[in-house]
C-alpha cells in the first residue's frame, strides 16, 4: 500500500514538475492529468488492499475449501449420478421384463 502511494505522489510530482516548463494553460492541464493518474493508482491500491483483506480472512477462517475436500465433493457428486444411472437402468429392464 506504502509502496502504491508513493508511486502515485511520485507521478504527481512528475507531472507537476513538468507542468512548471510549460504554460500556464498546459500547467493547468498536466497537473489535472498527473491528480487524475494519482487518483486512479489510490483506487487500483485501495482494490488490491481490499482483494488481499478477503483473502486472508478466508484464509483465516477456512471458509475456502481445500483441494481435498473439493476432489471428496466432486467424487460424491460422481458416485450419486452413478449410483442413479444404475437404478433408472435397473427400473428400465424390471419394466421390459415385466411386459414380455
Amino acid at each position: 500500500m506504502k509502496k502504491l502511494c508513493a508511486t502515485a505522489f511520485l507521478l504527481a510530482s512528475f507531472g507537476l514538475l513538468a507542468a512548471c516548463q510549460d504554460s500556464p494553460e498546459d500547467k493547468m492541464e498536466s497537473a489535472r492529468e498527473s491528480m487524475s493518474d494519482a487518483a486512479e493508482n489510490v483506487g487500483d491500491a485501495m482494490e488490491s488492499t481490499g482483494e488481499a483483506v478477503e483473502q486472508r480472512t478466508d484464509e483465516a477462517f477456512d471458509n475456502e475449501p481445500s483441494a481435498a475436500e473439493r476432489a471428496e465433493a466432486n467424487l460424491d457428486a460422481a458416485g450419486d449420478r452413478i449410483e442413479e444411472a444404475y437404478d433408472e437402468t435397473s427400473d428400465n429392464i424390471e419394466e421390459r421384463m415385466n411386459r414380455d
